[in-house]
Parts: C-alpha cells; sequence; structure tokens
C-alpha cells in the first residue's frame, strides 16, 4: 500500500497562499471600515454648525433688575433659554411680566436675540432682516443699532445690531397691537446698551 503524500514543502506553500489571500481579504475589510467611519466622521463635522462667534444670551441683555425698572418691584421672569443652534444662527429668549394678577392688565418686557454665529450667519440675518421688513405697519426708527422698524401690527420693535437681530416687545401682555414705539424705545435702551 503505498500513500500518495503531498510533499511538506507543497503543503506549507499552500498553507501560504491562503493565508496570504486571508491577510489581503482582511486589509481590504479593515480599510474599507476605516473609510466607512472617515466618512461618518467628516460628514458629522461638515453638518455640525461652526460657532465663531458666542451667541447672545437674552437674559443677559435685559436682567430682572432693569425688568424692574421698566414693570416695577413685582417683576419676575416667565420665559428665558439659552440659545438655540441652527446651522448658521442661534435663537434666544427671556420674558419677565409685571406680577398683575389680572390677566388683561399684566404688562410685559421681553426680548428675542437671534444671533450669527459665524459669517454666514451674520450674513444671513442681515439678508432676512432687510428682506423681512413688513410693507404695512411699520415704522423705521433711527439712531436705534444698525436698523431699525417698529412693526404696528405686533407691537415689536425690530432691531439688527451688529451681528444680532433683536425682537422687543414691551407693554400690554393682552393686547400688544396696543404697544407704542416710544415705549419699546425704553426696553431697546436697556436691552442695547
Amino acid at each position: 500500500m503505498t500513500e500518495t503524500t503531498e510533499p511538506k514543502e507543497e503543503k506549507i506553500e499552500t498553507q501560504n497562499t491562503s493565508y496570504k489571500k486571508e491577510l489581503i481579504i482582511g486589509s481590504i475589510v479593515a480599510l474599507s471600515a476605516l473609510a466607512i467611519v472617515a466618512a461618518i466622521v467628516v460628514f458629522i463635522y461638515n453638518s455640525t454648525p461652526k460657532v465663531v462667534y458666542e451667541p447672545a444670551v437674552a437674559c443677559d441683555t435685559l436682567s430682572v433688575t432693569e425688568a424692574k425698572e421698566l414693570l416695577g418691584d413685582g417683576a419676575f421672569n416667565t420665559n428665558t433659554n439659552n440659545p438655540v443652534l441652527s446651522k448658521n444662527t442661534a435663537t434666544s429668549k427671556c420674558g419677565y411680566a409685571d406680577g398683575n394678577v389680572d390677566t388683561e392688565k399684566i404688562q410685559v418686557a421681553a426680548v428675542i436675540v437671534r444671533s450669527g454665529v459665524n459669517d454666514e450667519g451674520v450674513q444671513q440675518n442681515k439678508d432676512e432682516f432687510a428682506n423681512g421688513i413688513p410693507t404695512q405697519a411699520i415704522e423705521i426708527v433711527k439712531d436705534v443699532g444698525d436698523s431699525a422698524y417698529f412693526n404696528q401690527a405686533n407691537g415689536q420693535l425690530n432691531v439688527l445690531k451688529g451681528r444680532n437681530w433683536f425682537v422687543l416687545s414691551y407693554g400690554l401682555g393682552s393686547a400688544p397691537e396696543a404697544n407704542t414705539v416710544e415705549s419699546v424705545l425704553k426696553l431697546a435702551q436697556k436691552v442695547l446698551n
């Protein structure tokens, strides 16, 4: 009985060839996985807003002490939030009420600040501010910020100043359309200084 056995050298060569194939396949899989991870990292990096400028916090522009100067000692904070980041801007809100128990007579002071957090956001604020000025029931306000207008329909003063777009309301909470530009300018003096 004669056994045919592969010579040892052929067996080793076959094992080496098999090992090389597995090594090549493993390397291709590892490189593919690395490429996928790199693509995900680049995607996340490019989709996250690039914050170059620190966004304004609305309640930092109008403190409770300043609100009390406008609304009286009973003034309290009704609405506050840290800036909420979108792609190129961040928006923050802050509101105070005078503490009147009669809901029809509550006086309020409110600030919304939309900050450009990078150059694109600053330009976006400028463009949208200019393009968003209503055609009716507005009054252009001189010498406030870089540009300002009072929207009589909702009793709000819109001010573009530097990187920020401020929307200011001050007056009767139940009827904001009754706010006057003169009253809202009192709030603007505190917020914009």
